[in-house]
């Protein structure tokens, strides 16, 4: 497995590896983005696609947003989709922290997706967020 981390510039060559995968993620959520969104923030530098390969196989697609706090640089998941891996999140945790990041957040509205990441990968759950829709 190895960790790839398209380009903005190249979003549109490989889109087709990471959409199905993504578009899963996609349906799960609250409608805050489509495919074709997604990949607009991402083309645009909003955001960055990467690319868990297993030879010609994307075997996970995920798209990361940094978000700056006064004592934290977080890599913050938007969505995910696919199977990772211990060693393709450990790939991902090395990109993330030697680009300055100093912790990697995301968010679930799935209690089985929390329990699953904390015991596979250590996360912990710090918040639980809440929205009113205006």
């Amino acid at each position: 497995m190895k960790l790839y981390i398209v380009p903005q510039t190249h979003v549109q060559q490989f889109w087709h590896l990471a959409e199905p995968l993504l578009q899963k993620a996609l349906d799960k959520g609250d409608g805050e983005f489509t495919a074709q969104t997604l990949k607009l923030t991402i083309a645009q530098g909003q955001q960055q696609l990467l690319l868990l390969m297993n030879d010609d196989k994307c075997v996970c697609a995920l798209t990361v947003q940094w978000v700056m706090y006064p004592n934290d640089r977080v890599c913050y998941i938007t969505y995910i989709g696919g199977r990772n891996t211990k060693d393709g999140f450990e790939q991902f945790k090395h990109w993330a922290k030697s680009n300055g990041g100093t912790c990697i957040q995301g968010a679930t509205k799935f209690k089985g997706v929390a329990k699953l990441f904390n015991k596979l990968y250590g996360y912990e759950e710090k918040y639980t967020l809440m929205e009113l829709k205006l």
